[in-house]
């Protein structure tokens, strides 16, 4: 009797580990799919005036021009490895990689306007690129989404691990010099 008891409590322990695995794929793909239709939508919307105003600020950008190759020498030693750090530094086994923008997140609302603030001095290092306001636009509703998910109790931890806006800013940003090839 204490056998086939065992038994089904570790038949229920492999379910239960399946079903969680199962789970968490789902979930983590659902959210990304969620967090990446809400950033097209707040590029559509807002996207464009604030990618205008913001590029205005960086005017002087465009009049410098900033050589390919001294481009990509600063773009790897600064911004990608920032990126880097604010989402990716660490890679927890289950979770995947996590940054200092997941850790800070932690903190209540300080938290997630310290991490916003960082991804917006990453965009603005980048405007010395001249980079057109569409790509400034789908990097600021990036930030956009990982501030209103971010905020978000509980989901916002996940939010900062699973959406990672400043990789997914310097992908931008990076496929962005490669065409100025």
């Amino acid at each position: 009797m204490f056998e086939v008891l065992l038994w089904w409590l570790l038949a229920a322990f492999v379910f239960v580990v399946a079903a969680s695995v199962v789970l968490y794929i789902v979930a983590r793909w659902v959210f990304i799919r969620t967090a990446e239709r809400m950033a097209r939508e707040v590029d559509r919307r807002v996207g464009a005036a604030a990618a205008h105003a913001f590029t205005r600020l960086a005017a002087y950008a465009k009049a410098t021009g900033i050589p390919l190759d001294e481009a990509h020498r600063f773009f790897g030693l600064h911004i990608d490895r920032l990126a880097k750090i604010m989402d990716s530094a660490i890679r927890l086994p289950i979770l995947g990689p996590i940054g200092l923008d997941a850790i800070i997140g932690l903190v209540p609302v300080v938290g997630d306007l310290a991490g916003t603030a960082f991804s917006l001095t990453l965009i603005a290092r980048t405007l010395r690129y001249g980079p057109p306001p569409s790509l400034v636009s789908k990097m600021l509703a990036n930030v956009v989404v990982d501030l209103i998910l971010g905020s978000i109790p509980f989901v916002g931890f996940f939010a900062d691990v699973w959406f990672r806006s400043n990789d997914r800013n310097a992908a931008l940003m990076r496929a962005y010099l490669e065409s100025r090839n």
